[in-house]
């Protein structure tokens, strides 16, 4: 069975593969037209990468695309050389799209320090160590050639939450290309709103971001009908025939998060008889992934009793507190229990709307409540 390019799982490339956000696309451009910065923003599973990948290849806009992600790969944390790793990387990739200006682009930057660059094959390799490459200086030298052929690039960071703690100071390189590169436009995208703003910083006066112009673009849940749509879609390319009855059924089980409605679709095509077991198999990837965010922290037990209490329904802080002294039998620290609410909102594992923190994912949801338990593993 073909899945169709509406269910494939990985992110998409070309408006042709992506689902109708004319709007979010119309707020991409006008932000790459008059920006200098554009933060894309949603939660995890929202459709940030695709939405950015799509826009970039399908306006053909030079671009150098950084995923932060893959910055972690090789040892399992971010770290400088892994950094500069991925932005050789990007940059050789940005090379072998635009052939017109490779040369031009291999001389200015073999000009820079701790630059290596190849041809046959494209390769751009940056020193970490003593001779470290320094990124104003790459995009310095990107930001010339570009300019001279009358261009605007796009430097991308997909999932800038991942460059926490590499020992590169990205706000003020940023806002340096905010000053003076004016042929670069920044694109940042966070799945964890909170942990984003932590990268850039973007509400601290001590910042060198402070007061910089970010255009923002909001990923936003499909309507209702919309998400049917969506669905209605994908199994007409597939050649399958669901009822609407489980179409409607699947929606209000996922709550229009594109992630999950594709997840759905693709298990269907190849072959998941039922929504229970797609949902139950959703839960328990969700379930380890949430075990091992846990266990890295020294307040696991207090995550997880959390985490159990709100799956169960929308809580007040003063609710949440109740519940853990009940679970412990001690008072707890306000300041403390702030904190950790804090931290489970910038994860995005937490949301609080009008007083009330919930789950606003509803796979994660169902996952805590079937698979965390309040005692850790």
């Amino acid at each position: 069975m073909v899945v169709p390019a509406l269910f494939k799982l990985e992110p998409k490339e070309s408006l042709e593969e992506l689902y109708d956000f004319e709007k979010e696309l119309e707020e991409l451009r006008r932000g790459y037209e008059d920006g200098r910065i554009v933060a894309v923003l949603g939660l995890r599973r929202m459709g940030k990468s695709s939405l950015l990948r799509s826009f970039l290849n399908s306006f053909s806009i030079p671009h150098v695309y950084i995923d932060a992600r893959r910055v972690a790969v090789a040892t399992g944390r971010a770290t400088t050389r892994g950094f500069m790793e991925e932005v050789g990387r990007a940059l050789a990739e940005f090379m072998r799209r635009e052939a017109p200006l490779r040369d031009k682009l291999a001389e200015a930057l073999r000009r820079v320090r701790g630059v290596s660059v190849g041809l046959s094959p494209v390769t751009v390799t940056l020193s970490w160590g003593r001779e470290r490459a320094d990124l104003i200086s790459l995009m310095e030298a990107v930001d010339e050639v570009v300019g001279r052929a009358g261009r605007r690039l796009a430097l991308a960071i997909d999932e800038a939450q991942e460059l926490r703690g590499i020992g590169v100071d990205i706000p003020r390189r940023l806002a340096y290309i905010y000053d003076n590169l004016h042929n670069v436009v920044v694109f940042v995208s966070g799945s964890q709103v909170g942990l984003l703003y932590d990268v850039l910083k973007l509400d601290s006066p001590q910042s060198p971001l402070y007061g910089r112009a970010v255009f923002e673009v909001k990923m936003r849940r499909l309507r209702r009908e919309e998400a049917v749509d969506f669905l209605k879609r994908g199994f007409q390319q597939a050649g399958i025939h669901v009822s609407q009855r489980e179409l409607e059924e699947a929606v209000d089980s996922l709550d229009g998060i594109i992630g999950w409605l594709t997840y759905f679709g693709w298990s269907r095509v190849v072959g998941a008889k039922s929504l229970e077991e797609i949902l139950d198999a959703a839960a328990r990837q969700e379930a380890e992934e949430i075990s091992r965010f846990l266990a890295k922290s020294r307040s696991e037990a207090r995550y997880r009793a959390i985490l159990k209490a709100v799956a169960a329904r929308p809580m007040r802080w003063s609710e949440i507190k109740r519940v853990l002294e009940a679970e412990e039998g001690a008072a707890v620290d306000d300041r403390n229990l702030t904190d950790l609410l804090h931290r489970l909102e910038k994860v995005g594992l937490l949301e609080k709307r009008e007083g009330l923190y919930a789950i606003p994912d509803p796979v994660v949801r169902l996952a805590v409540e079937r698979y965390i338990s309040t005692a850790p593993a």
